[in-house]
């Protein structure tokens, strides 16, 4: 197990033991509905995470368009020797 405070499996449970007290008084309409708004929350923040992830990493990497294409470039004449 990881040094964080709440380690994945631990995460994992709590998530289901919400969803269990959640679905409680909920018909399947209203269960639907607020597992999907549940989601579009989730989906809005691995997208958000993504992009804020792309943008550091370029940002500390150092790698550039510039530095991408002379590497392409010289992959490029490697394969055309073969």
């Amino acid at each position: 197990m990881n040094n964080n405070a709440i380690d994945r499996r631990s995460l994992t449970t709590l998530a289901f033991l919400i969803g269990l007290a959640l679905i409680d008084g909920l018909n399947s309409t209203e269960q639907s509905a607020v597992g999907n708004f549940i989601m579009l929350i989730g989906q809005t923040l691995c997208t958000n995470g993504s992009y804020t992830f792309n943008d550091d990493w370029q940002g500390h990497n150092g790698i550039n368009k510039d530095t991408l294409t002379k590497a392409s470039n010289i992959i490029n004449r490697e394969i055309n020797k073969l």
